[in-house]
């Protein structure tokens, strides 16, 4: 019997699904035993800008240095035809989740452990407020 996806990866519970407008830090992930991290934003009703970062730090939950990151997003917003459908990757260290872009929709947001800043492996993904609703779950998947 061939080996499941779950068990060759690490399925990581990051942002619980609620409405984040207050800003929210995830858990934090221990990249030191991990060479990727891929995290999977899904997006429901926005209606304020939020501002998304990737930290870094020497210990869990610690929020020192932010790191550069790859991110794309779904071309369309759920069950819509091309919901499945992702636009190019971009390189970015903080990115603005405009409600206008983001609602409904979902992001990938991937960094490499190799590219953190030494001595700081644990990552934490970091929503800033939002004026207004950010409903959003989050959930990650290591390598």
């Amino acid at each position: 019997m061939a080996n499941r996806l779950s068990e060759n990866l690490s399925i990581i519970y990051v942002l619980k699904p609620g409405d984040l407008e207050a800003g929210a830090s995830g858990d934090s992930i221990n990249m030191g035993k991990l060479h990727s991290v891929t995290f999977i934003l899904q997006f429901a009703a926005l209606t304020g800008d939020a501002v998304l970062t990737l930290k870094s730090g020497a210990t869990d939950g610690v929020e020192t240095t932010s790191e550069s990151f790859r991110y794309r997003v779904a071309d369309a917003a759920q069950a819509s035809a091309l919901a499945d459908n992702f636009a190019a990757w971009t390189i970015a260290s903080t990115l603005t989740l405009t409600a206008a872009t983001y609602q409904n929709k979902t992001l990938i947001v991937e960094i490499d452990s190799a590219v953190l800043t030494a001595g700081q492996p644990w990552l934490t993904l970091v929503l800033s407020a939002a004026a207004s609703a950010l409903n959003a779950a989050v959930l990650a998947i290591g390598e």
